[in-house]
């Protein structure tokens, strides 16, 4: 395998630098150089792609995924990022920062996943684009692979595996489980191989999935935007409906293993993160997608009614106190209560289901659907 080598530098000719490779953890940890600027390493003869970036439930870890896209993939000839609802000074500063090698895309509400995705797909010059959330770090190497996937088995869609900590599996592609029960169609997500220790490289290789996550998805754009495969009606499990997108359409969809993209699972939120995140993750607008899913394809996908158990303990990441007053003081201060109120609810089981059905009856979780185990 070829690689190239570019050096951009506008200071001067001759440049100096070397390079340590760090493979356990799949990023360059050492680049210096005589003067300033920069390198980036890629395989040659690779297509050209646009890469769309777009928030999924937080700002604040923005600036170090673009930091990584712009040194891992010299393959791109675009980066976009498209947000919505994002302060004011985090606009400034990220314009500041990137503004000459990402073109930003800014709308004043929120914007879920397939919204922005959309929205960059429509702006795109290039045969094929990445979709990444803005929480993802991709490791070297992670883009021409999905490129000469797509080449080589003509799919719509590629995905990486994708890993929730440097050495654990988050995913390495996807499986719809389907089951009917009096009559009703019930879906049930499956990440292959998730929770699997990931070393330096593994034995993992392509194959179709009938998924693939949200997190980082490379696509054919006419395609995706001609099949209208981010269903912007859906806030949460637009991936099932995105894969039911294409293999109705008869479009493959594969996972390639030698592209490896960092997905961090549960960054510190801050108090810029504290609005988007209690509307990307507030239950009865998770729900109103769920059931546009279900009349859409006949399939009951809140996992037999155990999504929403998923939905309150992710929610637990913000208490009360800072989605009434959103600021960093109440960030701390929630933090404190919330380990006091650990230890009390730990005292007693009565206390634990009481917590329980007050913060759930706020919340919505009893306007989801319920099923016997």
């Amino acid at each position: 395998m070829s690689f190239t080598i570019l050096v951009h530098n506008q200071e001067c000719a001759a440049l100096s630098f070397h390079l340590i490779y760090n493979v356990r953890s799949g990023f360059f940890s050492s680049l210096s150089w005589s003067c300033g600027g920069y390198v980036t390493v890629m395989e040659a003869n690779v297509e050209e792609c646009t890469i769309i970036v777009n928030a999924r439930d937080r700002y604040s870890c923005t600036a170090e995924c673009l930091d990584v896209l712009l040194a891992n993939s010299a393959e791109a000839q675009a980066i976009i990022g498209v947000f919505g609802g994002t302060p004011k000074h985090l606009r400034a500063m990220w314009i500041d920062r990137f503004g000459d090698r990402v073109r930003f895309i800014f709308k004043e509400d929120y914007l879920n996943q397939a919204q922005a995705r959309n929205i960059g797909l429509r702006e795109v010059k290039t045969r094929l684009a990445v979709v990444i959330d803005n929480d993802n770090i991709v490791y070297p190497g992670w883009l021409s692979a999905l490129v000469t996937c797509q080449q080589e088995t003509g799919a719509g869609m590629v995905v990486p595996l994708i890993l929730e900590k440097p050495r654990k599996i988050h995913t390495a592609g996807n499986d719809l489980y389907i089951t009917h029960d009096g009559g009703k169609a019930f879906g049930h997500k499956e990440l292959r191989f998730y929770g699997m220790v990931y070393g330096d490289d593994c034995n993992l290789e392509r194959r179709e999935t009938d998924y693939g996550e949200l997190h980082c998805q490379l696509v054919e754009v006419l395609p995706a935007l001609e099949l209208q495969v981010f269903d912007e009606n859906i806030l949460e499990v637009g991936e099932c409906d995105c894969g039911l997108v294409w293999k109705q359409a008869g479009r493959k969809m594969m996972f390639e293993p030698r592209s490896v993209v960092y997905y961090k699972l549960g960054t510190t939120i801050t108090a810029d993160d504290i609005g988007l995140f209690c509307w990307r993750w507030d239950l009865r607008n998770v729900l109103r997608g769920y059931k546009h899913f279900e009349r859409k394809w006949d399939i009951d996908i809140t996992e037999h009614g155990n999504f929403k158990n998923f939905l309150m303990n992710y929610n637990k990441q913000i208490g009360w106190l800072p989605r009434c007053f959103q600021s960093e003081w109440a960030l701390s201060a929630d933090r404190v209560l919330q380990r006091v109120a650990w230890r009390v609810e730990s005292l007693s089981r009565v206390g634990n289901r009481f917590w329980f059905h007050l913060r759930a009856k706020r919340a919505g979780y009893y306007d989801w659907p319920d099923y016997p185990k």
